[in-house]
């Protein structure tokens, strides 16, 4: 009916604008007000998103099983089961980032491919949710660390389905996948072809970035210039003397950067023993001044020094457009890998270990 619709639009666009818990009561509101009309498939499925976007993983599995359960036939089946496996697929990730070698972690990742596996079988046909399918499983095998059947998805996505929204995005997570082997010849490659493909997009823009990063490999640092220490500042002239340095460029009002630490924590420990030492390195801004960062660290131990960026010089030379970003620099002071965090493996870490 016309009124439910105008507060249905309504309540998508505070789900649009980030209101995800104002969206969440008021679509509840709206199931308890006319809870047998005809349009309460679509208002649950926009519930379940409420859910997933808050984290209510359980709640929103719940309602997703009973959609499937009630509406076996319904054209929004697929969209049913891809929320599903996304759902498997973040619960599986955030177990795996949060305790290394949680079996629980894993169950889920299997759940998820499970997931993808069924739609891509049951829906060949459907351009738009084979392409997304076959993403997210190359995601899942991204997780699982099977890379070769990884890299087999995304490429063909990027093949078959280059005119979707997922022939862009496979590409770039194909030259993520590069990165993290490290392979830098076949991730600029991939990042090139996205440019070439997709000339006018964002991605594109994206791939710019990373493919200036990757240009600098093999130049020499230039020595940060900081405008002061928080933490233990390293010895006068010696940020490079360690077999490996990473620099580590983050901010406290960067989430992706905060979900990081933990990770570039770990990189530390394991491998500080055979010659491989951390510096963060953030930027003054309105919000954030050094006062700031040090709250923050003191409040978030974190085993290496941070320097205070001299009005952004050292992130301008080391060609930091986005962060988190992570570069590597060894005992030579050469630039040996520019990228995402997310990418930097343990496997990376001992290739530039190397002689």
């Amino acid at each position: 009916d016309p009124e439910s619709q105008k507060e249905f639009e309504r309540i998508q666009g505070e789900f649009r604008t980030g209101k995800h818990s104002l969206a969440f009561q008021n679509l509840q509101k709206l199931l308890e007000g006319s809870p047998q009309a005809p349009w309460t498939e679509a208002v649950e499925f926009y519930l379940v998103q409420a859910w997933t976007a808050l984290r209510q993983y359980g709640n929103a599995l719940r309602r997703l099983d009973s959609l499937l359960l009630r509406h076996p036939e319904s054209p929004a089946v697929p969209r049913f089961l891809m929320s599903k496996g996304q759902i498997y697929l973040a619960l599986g990730k955030q177990k795996r980032s949060s305790a290394a070698g949680d079996p629980g972690g894993g169950q889920y990742l299997q759940k998820a491919k499970e997931v993808f596996l069924k739609v891509t079988k049951d829906y060949p046909n459907d351009r738009k949710v084979d392409s997304e399918a076959l993403f997210y499983l190359g995601e899942v095998f991204s997780s699982l660390e099977e890379p070769a059947r990884a890299k087999e998805a995304f490429r063909k996505v990027a093949d078959t389905y280059a005119d979707t929204p997922f022939g862009g995005k496979s590409l770039y997570a194909l030259a993520g996948l590069k990165l993290s082997e490290p392979d830098l010849a076949s991730a600029e490659k991939a990042f090139r072809e996205i440019t070439e493909r997709y000339p006018e997009t964002r991605l594109a823009g994206k791939a710019k970035q990373k493919l200036e990063g990757i240009e600098l490999v093999g130049s020499q640092a230039p020595q940060p210039q900081v405008k002061e220490w928080i933490g233990v500042a390293p010895p006068e002239g010696g940020i490079y003397r360690s077999k490996l340095t990473l620099l580590s460029f983050w901010a406290i009002w960067c989430p992706h950067c905060k979900r990081n630490i933990p990770k570039i924590e770990g990189l530390l420990e394991t491998y500080a023993t055979k010659g491989v030492s951390v510096v963060g390195v953030t930027r003054e801004k309105e919000g954030q001044g050094a006062e700031k960062v040090r709250e923050y660290v003191d409040s978030h131990p974190m085993d290496y020094p941070t320097a205070v960026d001299d009005d952004g010089k050292t992130s301008q030379q080391m060609g930091i457009k986005s962060i988190p970003c992570v570069v590597a620099v060894d005992s030579q002071g050469r630039i040996r890998w520019h990228g995402h965090p997310d990418y930097l493996s343990g496997k990376v870490i001992e290739s530039l270990l190397q002689p």
